[in-house]
């Protein structure tokens, strides 16, 4: 997963395409096979099904960092982005996991139809 953030943040540092193919060919030289794939279908729009609502992400969100809902939605109005609304409000991870890419889809596709008591 390192790797695929690594990949992420140096498309989104650069605006010069010889910089971003740099950093795909660096990926695709060094990455799991089985992430290869998942980064090639995300990249094209072929996303997993998203296990969990937007809702509960949201209220998870609120819950942990103790913000006001209403401040919660003028954020995300600003923001324009959940998940990035969700990560700035987010406190830094304690924790740390070298899990690789398509191990988190898999653990995201085992949480599929389970709800809190689960």
């Amino acid at each position: 997963m390192k790797r695929f953030a690594r990949l992420i943040q140096q498309l989104e540092l650069s605006n010069k395409t010889n910089d971003k193919i740099a950093a795909l060919v660096d990926y695709f030289n060094y990455a799991d096979d089985k992430d290869k794939i998942w980064v090639i279908a995300l990249f094209t729009g072929k996303k997993p099904r998203r296990p969990i609502k937007s809702a509960l992400l949201k209220y998870w969100a609120i819950e942990i960092t103790q913000t006001p809902e209403w401040l919660f939605s003028e954020s995300y109005s600003n923001v324009g982005d959940l998940s990035e609304t969700i990560a700035l409000l987010l406190p830094p991870a304690e924790n740390t996991s070298d899990f690789q890419l398509h191990k988190w889809i898999e653990n995201l596709h085992d949480l599929e139809g389970k709800d809190d008591e689960n």
